[in-house]
């Protein structure tokens, strides 16, 4: 008897270590997202899943912050650093990201649709498994980086103003 329980309980904690393990848990700092808010400086904050929606966040300090899974979308972030920023699976749909400094940033699998990247340094950037569909990189420096299983690389506009780029 006492072994059929030692087992289920077994049972049950391996089957809610699955679940934990694939359910991944986004919960940004309240404390960063009110600094963020009031001051446009936060480097190095945990933003991971924040509602940061429709902001003006020109001229923002962002460098290697936590942005992953969060909210962007049609955010002014307009000449800001996100240097080594965290924006995986991030929405940025329609974002304003106009000489905005993304210098190694991971951008893996996040929505980059209708995002202006015109004049933005994107040097060793990740964009891999993204969706692009829509962004503009007019004048953006790309150097080194990654498009691996980007999509929507037809609807973008290049760095040279053309219509599509190579992924």
């Amino acid at each position: 008897m006492l072994a059929e329980i030692r087992l289920k309980t077994l049972t049950v904690a391996i089957i809610f270590s699955f679940i934990g393990l694939t359910t991944p848990i986004y919960a940004e700092n309240p404390d960063h997202v009110a600094k963020l808010k009031k001051t446009k400086q936060c480097p190095g904050c945990d933003l991971s899943g924040a509602d940061l929606s429709k902001l003006n966040l020109k001229n923002a300090n962002l460098k290697g912050a936590n942005l992953r899974s969060a909210n962007l979308s049609e955010s002014n972030l307009l000449q800001a650093d996100l240097e080594g920023a965290i924006l995986t699976g991030a929405n940025l749909r329609s974002a304003n990201l106009i000489g905005a400094n993304l210098k190694n940033a991971k951008l893996n699998s996040a929505d980059l649709g209708r995002v202006k990247f015109m004049d933005a340094n994107l040097t060793g950037a990740s964009l891999a498994n993204a969706s692009i569909y829509g962004a503009n990189f007019t004048g953006a420096d790309m150097s080194g980086v990654i498009l691996n299983g980007t999509r929507g690389c037809g609807d973008a506009i290049a760095p040279d103003g053309s219509t599509g780029i190579r992924c």
